[in-house]
């Protein structure tokens, strides 16, 4: 490789990718040839380290990819289909409005209620959570698509 060498780790990876972005970006006086040659290297190794990161103290561990997120998804989905309630997917987020009734099924297929958005909340991996944010700004953010629309908003739309 030209501009990276000795990575064995995603983290060095972008530390290495940040230094050579910061000299050789075009907005900062480099040339954009050098820098299209930075990112097809930086896609290369990456494919390569993309699992393995490092630890504060520079141990290296592997992270295993979940594979069976889309799986977990459709599980999930599938179960509460038939719910009367409205079915919102934001990023991997699963966000489901007025299912008091349901509380219990909810919870034991691992939904937790989220008291500041006023909805139960589903993730595969829901720990991952650091940011406060509201639920307009996830929507921003990552992107929302209505799975399913409560039964009782259809009918009075539909009168």
């Amino acid at each position: 490789m030209k501009y990276f060498n000795n990575v064995n780790t995603v983290d060095e990876l972008k530390r290495q990718y940040k230094t050579l972005a910061f000299k050789h970006h075009p907005d900062r006086g480099g040339n954009v040839e050098d820098m299209q040659a930075i990112n097809a290297e930086y896609d290369i190794i990456f494919e390569r380290v993309k699992n393995i990161h490092e630890t504060a103290d520079g141990k290296q561990y592997t992270k295993e990819q979940a594979a069976n997120a889309p799986d977990d998804f459709r599980k999930i989905i599938d179960a509460i289909i038939t719910f009367d309630c409205t079915i919102e997917l934001c990023g991997k987020w699963l966000w489901v409005f007025g299912a008091y009734a349901y509380r219990q099924q909810l919870k034991e297929l691992g939904f937790f209620w989220c008291s500041s958005k006023k909805a139960w909340a589903w993730a595969q991996d829901p720990k991952n959570n650091k940011y406060r944010l509201t639920l307009d700004e996830i929507r921003r953010l990552h992107g929302s698509e209505i799975i399913k629309e409560e039964e009782k908003r259809r009918l009075q739309a539909a009168v």
